[in-house]
């Protein structure tokens, strides 16, 4: 067997260092473990197929954070379209296909992905990713009195919305 060397071994330890952190950074935006990691998977494809320019950015995994994170609203922005037009044409014989979708957990993702883009941002890095604020902060080219703002004022939104009913007691 073949070891990877020189680019290919730097993309597999890119890969091996931020693949848990982007699965659940989208999952948290989409609500979908399939999903976020079939999101993960595209991110790192596109990647792959680009990584002459992304390895010589300063951060190569910021570069695949942020592209989850986009790909991952994307997502939920056009599912949340169709669902709408789905209810727009809506018969009494409307088949759902993906009963997913209306678990419980599906409206924080929902609320979620309704916030100001920043603030989604926040919140996924911070609680998906599970990074620091100083890194959020430096992700985000914020200062993290920025970060910890940008994370108030989105727990705020989200208990506003009865969604967040743990935090709140």
């Amino acid at each position: 067997m073949n070891t990877p060397v020189g680019a290919d071994a730097e993309f597999i330890a890119l890969v091996n260092s931020e693949h848990v952190g982007a699965i659940a950074a989208a999952a948290m935006i989409v609500g979908n473990f399939s999903v976020a990691e079939e999101i993960a998977q595209d991110v790192f494809e596109r990647a792959y197929g680009r990584w002459p320019k992304i390895r010589d950015l300063d951060r190569p995994g910021a570069w695949i954070r942020r592209a989850v994170i986009n790909q991952a609203i994307s997502t939920t922005r056009r599912n949340q379209n169709e669902r709408k037009a789905l209810r727009r044409v809506e018969t009494s014989q409307v088949i759902d296909l993906n009963p997913a979708w209306h678990s419980t957990d599906f409206e924080l993702w929902e609320a979620v992905a309704e916030l100001p883009t920043n603030q989604a941002t926040a919140l996924v890095l911070h609680y998906g990713a599970d990074l620091s604020i100083d890194v959020v902060a430096t992700e985000m080219g914020l200062s993290t009195f920025a970060v910890k703002s940008l994370l108030h004022r989105a727990r705020a939104r989200l208990r506003e919305s009865q969604l967040l009913k743990e935090e709140s007691r």
